[in-house]
């Protein structure tokens, strides 16, 4: 698999343990969602969910399935009696197409599963199917990673549940050793029953309550982040802290390059992505001397699909955002067009200090240039992934 930043490597190793983890400890209380994005097809996405799925405890290489069958196969896993086979891990593909623009209100159940699965015990109620005044409990907790064309429709809910991987295409030079399932099945299956072992080895540390609670409240994520990303972070932090060695140093690493990519995501609701987007046009406007009055509906879309093409270039389904969608996402904040004078004249549009004010409400604030890492330079070396930097 290739990724665009190291981080993402981390993240998705210590995952798949965790996953073997959930099959040895049955007090650890939360299966965080991995979600493999993009903007574009052809960037790895289901060859990573296929990989995967190869390595985790108990993967399901499902592809695309109803909200029905999903309940069904945990429901199977978790009434089997044979140790280690709960939970199963399942691995859903396409979900820009679940939840595109024309799907509204069909995938309201597939949400709720995904929401309410990532904890211990959650369940699902049912009325069965020939007894009306009979509720069956299906259970929903299990491990999930899914992948999409783009994160811009995906419910805000599930996103903080998730580990987002944004992907893009390799370039040629980038791009891993060719996977064939008949040539690497095999060793992919000798890695899985490897981390198994170190699963079983280590579940001594999550046996005792005060243990288990000791490892998921260490205060060095809890500085950190908190709430939710406490919760899926400190998941990650409890199988690093196990595996020990440079574990704990490259979790933590791939614990603040999120923080940073996701301050500069602005992952959240799209209405939140298109005000970060237009946030940044601004200061590039002000930096050149260009900032008029106002922007334009139209002026405004570019904006959002040169600056967060994976959110916009896919935001209508298959259709990437158009000018008239700026208007609907700025009106979820109060913002309605008016007559303002643009860079072309006057036109309908937004005041920039209305965007201003709004942008400073609901959005972290952008970090000053002078705080600014600098970009690597381009030595032509790699680094420990073999990537090209």
């Amino acid at each position: 698999m290739w990724f665009p930043r190291p981080h993402h490597f981390t993240v998705a190793v210590l995952w798949t343990a965790y996953t073997h983890l959930l099959t040895q400890c049955p007090g650890l209380p939360i299966a965080p969602r991995l979600g493999i994005c993009s903007g574009a097809p052809g960037s790895g996405k289901t060859r990573a969910l296929e990989v995967l799925s190869k390595l985790v405890a108990n993967g399901q290489d499902v592809g695309s399935m109803s909200s029905a069958a999903m309940l069904r196969i945990i429901a199977a896993a978790d009434a089997s009696e044979d140790p280690g086979v709960s939970p199963v891990v399942l691995f859903p593909d396409e979900l820009d197409r679940t939840y595109s623009a024309n799907s509204a209100g069909s995938q309201d159940d597939l949400t709720i599963i995904l929401n309410a699965g990532y904890k211990r015990g959650a369940v699902v109620l049912r009325a069965h199917k020939d007894k009306q005044a009979e509720v069956v409990r299906y259970p929903c907790f299990a491990p999930v990673a899914f992948a999409g064309l783009a994160t811009a429709r995906l419910p805000d809910a599930l996103l903080t549940r998730t580990f987002v991987i944004h992907t893009t295409r390799a370039r040629r030079e980038e791009r891993p050793q060719p996977y064939f399932a008949m040539a690497h099945d095999a060793e992919l299956a000798e890695v899985r029953e490897s981390v198994g072992r170190w699963a079983r080895d280590a579940a001594w540390r999550f046996a005792a309550p005060d243990k288990l609670l000791e490892e998921l409240m260490d205060p060095a994520v809890m500085d950190v982040v908190d709430g939710r990303d406490h919760e899926i972070w400190s998941c990650l932090w409890a199988v690093a802290r196990s595996a020990g060695g440079e574990w704990t140093t490259r979790c933590m690493e791939a614990l603040v390059a999120a923080k940073e990519e996701a301050r500069g995501n602005a992952v959240g609701s799209s209405s939140m992505r298109l005000l970060a987007a237009l946030r940044t046009h601004y200061a590039d406007l002000e930096r050149r001397g260009r900032a008029r009055v106002g922007i334009g509906p139209d002026d405004a879309c570019t904006a959002a699909l040169e600056l967060d093409p994976v959110a916009f270039h896919r935001f209508e389904g298959r259709e990437e955002l158009r000018p008239e969608g700026v208007g609907q996402l700025l009106r979820q904040h109060g913002l309605k067009s008016v007559r303002v004078r643009t860079g072309t004249g006057r036109a309908w549009g937004w005041h920039w200090a209305d965007l201003k004010d709004t942008w400073e409400r609901v959005l972290p604030p952008m970090d000053d240039d002078a705080d600014t890492p600098e970009p690597e330079g381009g030595d032509g070396g790699a680094d420990v992934f073999g990537q090209s930097r």
